[in-house]
């Protein structure tokens, strides 16, 4: 575990992060860095400088706001640190941020010795990216996104034994009520970590890693509930009801490898499934409209350096994935306004996928209520009163609903106001069925509310 004297890494493969630590120890510790380097620190930074004084101010910047640091000492002469982009910041892409997926490096003293874990780079996301990638490309490799924990596994020379972190701690770190418990460096301590290694050991997935030593092995633990739908950490998880998708590895030269070639090496047969490859317009028109897949994950070929990796989201998984799970009414009233009711209704038990149907039917009430100028400013006015009531403050107001309305926009403004009405509502509670039945009663007075709620109470 010896350091690299003053030579800073050159290849293109090398991590964007330990480069930028690398040159600015040598800078803190007094030894000559030549004005290239530190230009190409601010570049991997995303900020190009020239001089020491500007290269500073941004690093400090950088790791204070955007890049969180956490490190642990290991109880020798090293410590090991962990690098994570700051959930509370929007993601900006810069060659740096783009590892803040879990990188991990170990120092002796400040000074950065080498790699332990080198992630899998940030998808990013295609709307975005579409602007500078053109939409006639077409990936190398496609998967479907897996909606769970990440976990990396890599070889720790300090314990010497194979090990997984997660993308924003080690394993001897957890959260509790928002601070950061650090325990004794060796102690798997972090609940989703824990989970990872007792599969990992029942599975025989250590000695699966044994010669691969330098290698990084990127996971997804995946178990009842989607991650998109932020559950908490597991207490007392039975690990029969999770499951660890290999998605990708990287090699001990630097090269990254897709899941299916990773598993074929160690015979790990659970990867995400292949897709095949299409342009990436395609590709977004196939999954958009997905209510069971979170998103497409496209590899497209890169001049040097890691491929350039895309998320390619659906339009209605998280809103399907909030009425499975947490039977989010507002959510359901979202995806009813998308012709989505059936569907959906079929993602939860019987009774409340009836509940689902009579939001749809009051949307589609509202919907030709407006289009009809069955509704006047007085009805306007009972709407924002009843939508206000229900939320226990004031969320809108009558001069909103009448310029919607004068936008013509009429299904947008029919969802707008049941997803106000619906808000932080449980399919699961009674309190729907009256919010139905008042939304209603004021669309289609004399029809409505009998119609609507005859299959939900029957």
């Amino acid at each position: 575990m010896e350091g690299e004297g003053t030579r800073i890494p050159g290849s293109s493969l090398e991590n964007p992060i330990f480069v930028v630590e690398r040159i600015v120890w040598l800078i803190e510790s007094g030894q000559s860095v030549e004005e290239t380097e530190i230009r190409r620190a601010g570049e991997l930074l995303g900020t190009p400088v020239k001089r020491v004084e500007a290269l500073r101010a941004r690093y400090s910047d950088v790791f204070s706001r955007f890049i969180e640091k956490r490190c642990s000492e290991t109880g020798s002469e090293y410590r090991v640190c962990i690098y994570s982009w700051n959930r509370k910041r929007a993601f900006k892409a810069f060659p740096a941020s783009l590892y803040a997926t879990g990188t991990i490096i170990m120092f002796r003293g400040d000074e950065p010795l080498e790699v332990m874990c080198n992630p899998l780079p940030k998808a990013l996301d295609y709307p975005v990216a579409a602007e500078h990638i053109p939409g006639s490309t077409i990936p190398y490799y496609v998967s479907e996104r897996i909606d769970g924990w990440q976990v990396n596994a890599y070889y720790d020379k300090i314990l010497g034994r194979w090990i997984f972190s997660t993308k924003y701690v080690l394993h001897n770190m957890y959260f509790s009520r928002g601070v950061l418990n650090i325990d004794r460096y060796g102690e798997i301590s972090n609940p989703i970590v824990s989970l990872a290694d007792e599969i990992a050991s029942r599975e025989n997935l250590y000695a699966r890693l044994g010669g691969l030593e330098g290698w990084s092995f990127i996971f997804v633990l995946l178990g009842p509930e989607p991650a998109i739908t932020s559950p908490p950490y597991p207490i007392a998880p039975d690990p029969k009801e999770y499951k660890l998708y290999l998605v990708a590895a990287r090699r001990s030269d630097g090269v990254l490898v897709t899941g299916t070639e990773a598993g074929e090496r160690i015979g790990w047969s659970l990867t995400p499934p292949e897709r095949i490859a299409k342009t990436l317009e395609d590709l977004y028109s196939e999954i958009r409209g997905s209510i069971a897949t979170r998103s497409l994950i496209a590899w497209l070929k890169n001049d040097r350096g890691d491929p350039v990796i895309l998320e390619i989201p659906s339009q209605y998984y998280y809103d399907a994935m909030m009425v499975k799970h947490l039977r989010d009414a507002k959510s359901a009233s979202i995806l009813c306004s998308e012709d989505l009711c059936e569907e959906i209704s079929k993602l939860v038990p019987e009774d409340l996928g009836e509940r689902v149907k009579a939001i749809g039917r009051i949307y589609r009430d509202l919907v030709e209520a407006l289009e009809h100028g069955l509704l006047d400013e007085k009805a306007f006015s009972a709407i924002a009163d009843t939508i206000n009531e229900i939320r226990g403050e004031r969320v809108i107001t009558v001069r909103e609903i009448l310029d919607e309305a004068l936008s013509r926009n009429y299904r947008r403004l029919a969802r707008k106001i049941l997803a106000l009405a619906l808000e932080d509502k449980s399919l699961a509670s009674s309190e729907v069925m009256d919010i139905i039945a008042r939304i209603g009663s004021i669309a289609m007075p004399s029809t409505t509310s009998d119609r609507s709620l005859k299959s939900v109470e029957g």
